[in-house]
């Protein structure tokens, strides 16, 4: 039986996601001696370090004061904030890149013309998420975003963040790098008495449920598939320990945006699209159709298609389609509702039929989508 050290900070919902993945293989498909490691890092550092040849491999996430660790020549999953080269490391990459054309993307679709970042200096995903950002509001013809970097989690009335907020145009969307960032957000705005989210819109990462829901307003977040990884993640470190060691990455990818009060808000002035809008979003689980939208509101179907594009860019029929397919894929990556059961909540007649609808907008069967946002893969 194989002896694996796992190192994994549980207070987050990154470490408890890649925990659950990684139980969910070994209790499927293999068997573990699992040793783990107190709370306390620093005190038995030099303990860890001396008994390293007593395991087989190691599954680590976000850990302090591992470098011995990080040396060793044996198989290992690192999940490391640093993103530091380790020899025969299986290395757990968040994609940064689509992470922040997410959080453009959503803020877009929500009719945004100003937009904001902030994050954490010298953090290269953070960095990443940045870049990935401002290239996506770019491509949509806007010349500016905000940005504020710093590593303070603590707030006063003179903190640099405060006048920053005061400074930005409004309405605006401020992007965190993570939850974490966020919040910082939210609370400079508090102390700044600036509303979340009539005024500041507020999205993070990682969608840590209990962060998010004990937030005020609770937080919308970019919902990482962690679970996912670490189910991989074990299952190469047990090839890995049994053959040839594996030296690759897994990629973790953004699911959708878990939308709750901080971005409960539409960004657009003119009253006829909000109108047609919240029409959308309180019937979009119906077969409605543009000319559905149209009777919602004042005018002519040629007026509000043309200021659809205007403020949205984007057809009524693809603002539908939109929300729908957002509704699909959280059904199908969080509940285990069948596919027909998720096409009657859309008034689909035939499973058939809803298949193809998603296949059409997304490239892949809702089989397809369901198995690559599983934990078996």
């Amino acid at each position: 039986m194989k002896k694996v050290l796992i190192i994994v900070d549980t207070s987050r919902n990154t470490g408890r996601q890649l925990l659950a993945g990684a139980e969910k293989y070994i209790r499927a498909f293999d068997r573990w001696q699992v040793h783990t490691k107190p709370p306390e890092y620093l005190e038995i550092e030099y303990e860890i370090a001396d008994n390293l040849n007593r395991f087989d491999g190691f599954f680590i996430c976000d850990a302090k004061n591992i470098s011995r660790i990080l040396e060793t020549d044996k198989p290992k999953i690192i999940n490391y904030i640093d993103e530091k080269n380790s020899p025969n490391a299986i290395s757990i990459i968040t994609d940064s890149a689509m992470i922040g054309k997410m959080a453009a993307d959503y803020f877009y679709s929500l009719g945004f013309k100003h937009f904001a970042y902030c994050g954490f200096e010298n953090i290269p995903w953070s960095e990443k998420r940045l870049q990935s950002y401002q290239l996506q509001v770019i491509s949509y013809g806007f010349e500016k975003i905000y940005v504020y970097n710093d590593s303070s989690t603590y707030l006063d009335k003179k903190q640099p963040v405060i006048e920053w907020l005061k400074g930005l145009p409004k309405p605006i969307c401020v992007f965190g790098c993570n939850d974490d960032r966020a919040i910082y957000i939210m609370e400079a705005c508090k102390v700044a008495g600036i509303s979340v989210p009539e005024e500041v819109a507020v999205l993070g990462v990682d969608n840590d449920e209990l962060v998010c829901n004990l937030s005020s307003p609770p937080l919308s977040s970019i919902l990482l598939n962690f679970e996912t990884a670490g189910f991989i993640g074990a299952k190469l470190l047990g090839s890995s320990m049994r053959d040839k060691i594996l030296d690759q990455n897994i990629n973790v990818e953004p699911v959708e945006v878990i939308e709750r009060q901080s971005t409960e808000v539409l960004a657009v002035e003119d009253k006829e699209v909000v109108s047609a809008l919240i029409f959308i979003r309180n019937n979009f689980h119906k077969l409605i159709q543009a000319r559905d939208v149209v009777e919602a509101t004042t005018l002519s179907r040629r007026t509000l298609e043309y200021r659809f594009r205007t403020h949205l860019n984007r057809t009524i029929k693809q603002e539908i389609d939109r929300f729908r397919i957002n509704y699909i894929k959280q059904s199908l990556a969080k509940t285990d509702f069948p596919v027909y059961q998720i096409a009657q909540s859309l008034d689909f007649t035939a499973a058939e039929h809803f298949s193809r609808y998603f296949k059409n907008l997304t490239g892949e069967s809702p089989g397809e989508f369901r198995k690559r946002m599983s934990e078996t893969e």
